[in-house]
């Protein structure tokens, strides 16, 4: 019982983690980025991932191993709807960790990356997206919680 009460709680601080690293990504995304700014937006990236992996290994260990079990869960339509959210999320977010990757040579040597408006525009707007998307999957958490889907 404090087993599943602690899985619970690392997959709900996981995906606090994960929602307050996208939240400080576009907070320090602009089109004059500073080598110290562009590197903790590196480090809030790679943060972030992290993250997913915890909420996505503790989402399973109480999908299968605590709660209602697994055929529970895979037989629930909104449990299905928020798989297929947490994976279009990983998906577009596969943009804004490509570029934040790219920059570490250029930090390594002291160079703040540049960013043009649109390049700034396009970054935002998939981060905004992925928080859209995290809100759906709360939506879909609480449906679940209250019986429906099932």
């Amino acid at each position: 019982m404090l087993l599943a009460a602690f899985v619970a709680f690392g997959h709900y601080l996981a995906f606090f983690a994960l929602a307050v690293t996208l939240v400080l990504e576009l907070a320090l995304i602009t089109e004059s980025l500073s080598v110290e700014v562009a590197s903790r937006i590196q480090r809030a990236d790679r943060f972030m991932a992290a993250a997913a992996l915890l909420l996505l290994l503790f989402g399973f260990l109480r999908v299968i191993y605590f709660e209602k079990g697994a055929d529970y869960y895979f037989s629930n339509t909104f449990f299905q709807v928020k798989l297929a959210l947490f994976i279009i999320a990983g998906a577009i977010s596969l943009y804004p960790s490509a570029v934040f990757r790219r920059w570490g040579s250029e930090l390594r040597q002291g160079i703040a990356p540049e960013l043009t408006a649109a390049a700034v525009g396009r970054l935002k707007k998939a981060i905004h997206w992925e928080l859209v998307l995290i809100a759906g999957i709360l939506v879909c958490a609480s449906l679940m919680a209250k019986g429906f889907g099932g």
